[in-house]
Formats: structure tokens, sequence, C-alpha cells
């Protein structure tokens, strides 16, 4: 996390209203974590930890200019990698371990409630959504560090877990969804104020990226799920209608034939409701 010193100790506390809807919907393991051999927040720790290990060594060398987002570098010289290596790299060893116990502590829950490949998704997104707001505010300026998806963590944890109880500094307790807005806020004003050398508006790029992801993600996500639901209905008639019909038709015949014989007044009442319902499914049909 920037400096300014956020410090969690422990998170508990029940979830929000969506929280349980969240879980039974997506406590799904993808096959990110057998693909990294751990939990793709575990991962993600590691590959920053060694690169700043690697970015240390190679101080002095072209290697942060080369690897750190500079807006106007993607825009005139096409370096759009940096778009995402940005996200590995820190500008010192408090930076690195605030941003990493943020992704560490809070993504986790998160990939245990979606799973590795859509949280691995997300965190990109919000990575993503801090370098386009860096265009915006910071077009000269060169930006790094994992803290625009960091915030984005942290917007996602307090929607799925509004009510979980958060330590600031270890003794002051806050809601998860109080301290997002409040940090929400705080980065703004900060980022208007200026001046302090942290990229106050990556961070909001990424709540601001994390947000729509999650209500477009959400909305889509019922759009499909009910196609999905109303074409196996649908299979599921016409399954059962093509099952039906010759059983049913050869009723059918045997009754007219019988009414040919013997009348109608001679069909049983069994008989006498059959026809009646298949007339009445072939006006529906008309």
């Amino acid at each position: 996390m920037p400096a300014g010193g956020f410090y969690v100790i422990m998170h508990e506390g029940r979830g929000g209203p969506e929280t349980e809807i969240e879980m039974q919907d997506h406590y799904r393991r993808s096959g990110f974590s057998d693909l990294f051999g751990s939990s793709v927040v575990t991962t993600i720790v590691i590959l920053n930890v060694l690169v700043f290990l690697l970015q240390m060594l190679l101080t002095g060398t072209p290697f942060q200019r080369f690897f750190a987002l500079y807006p106007r570098d993607v825009i005139e010289n096409g370096f759009i990698w940096q778009l995402v290596t940005y996200m590995f790299l820190h500008g010192g060893i408090f930076h690195l371990f605030f941003n990493m116990l943020i992704i560490w502590m809070f993504g986790s829950a998160l990939e245990q409630v979606w799973g590795g490949g859509r949280f691995l998704r997300y965190y990109l997104i919000c990575g993503l959504g801090g370098a386009l707001f860096s265009f915006i505010f910071s077009y000269n300026v060169p930006v790094i560090g994992a803290s625009g998806a960091g915030y984005g963590i942290l917007l996602a944890y307090g929607v799925l877990f509004p009510y979980n109880q958060i330590y600031v500094w270890g003794i002051i307790p806050v809601r998860a969804r109080t301290l997002v807005i409040v940090l929400g806020a705080v980065e703004f004003l900060s980022g208007l104020g200026g001046g302090d050398g942290i990229a106050h508006f990556a961070h909001l790029g990424g709540m601001a990226a994390g947000l729509v992801y999650l209500k477009t993600d959400r909305r889509s996500r019922r759009f499909f799920n009910g196609l999905s639901e109303s074409f196996e209905r649908l299979s599921s008639r016409i399954r059962s209608a093509g099952r039906k019909d010759p059983v049913e038709k050869g009723k059918i015949d045997s009754i007219l034939d019988k009414i040919s014989e013997k009348g109608y007044e001679n069909l049983s009442e069994t008989e006498k409701r059959i026809l009646d319902k298949y007339s009445e499914d072939r006006d529906r049909r008309r």
C-alpha cells in the first residue's frame, strides 16, 4: 500500500447479504492453482518479491525505465507491456511489503470465493484500471507498484464481506465497507492535493475498474445463467414431448377406431378425458 501506514492485522465477522450467494455460486477452484503449484495469490506475491530483488540488483541500469509505466512511452513508442509490468515494480521495501500484505490477506479470501482464474482476471483488470487513470492524470510521470490492483482487491472485499471487521494499526476496528469508502475519499482528496509522489489516481483507477467489473460481471452472469436455465427448460420440454407424442398418438388412434366401431357413448371416462385433453392441446397449438 502507499505511504501513510495502512496496517491490517486481522479481519473477522460475518459477510453481507450477498456473501453466501457469491460463495455458493463461485466456490470452485480453477486450473490456475494447479498450473502454478500454489494459489494464485501466493504466486503473485512470489513474483513481486522476485522482481523486486531483480530490480535492486539492476539498480543503475535501464531495467526500471524499460518496465515501469511511462504513459508517454506507451503512446509514442508502443511500449504496451508496461501496462502489465509496472504492477510488479516497487519503489522500496515498505511499498512492496504493504502491497503484498493487502494482496495476500484480502486476495486470499477473494480467491477462495471466486477461484484462481477469476481472481487473476480481476487482479489484472484492476491493475489496468490503475494504468488507464495514469494516462489521464500522470501522463508525464512514471508509475510503479501493485497498489492499483490492491485497492481493487480491497473494494471487492468490501463488496463481498461488507460487515467484516478490519483492525487498522492492530487496534481500530472498522467494517470493510466503511474502510473502502474512507480510503476512496482519502485517495481522491490526496490526488487533488498532489505533490507527495504517490499515484493516488492510479489507486482510484484500480477501484473504478474493480467496481465496473463487479457490476457488469454480475449482470452478465445473471443473464447467461437465466439464458442457460431457459434453454434447459425448453430442451426438457422438447424431450418430454418427443417421448410422449408416439404413445399419445397411439392412444388417440385407438380411441377414434373405437368411436367409429361402437360410438362415442361407449367410451370409458378415461378415454373421454384423453380425447378431451388431446382436443384442447390441439386447439392451443392452433
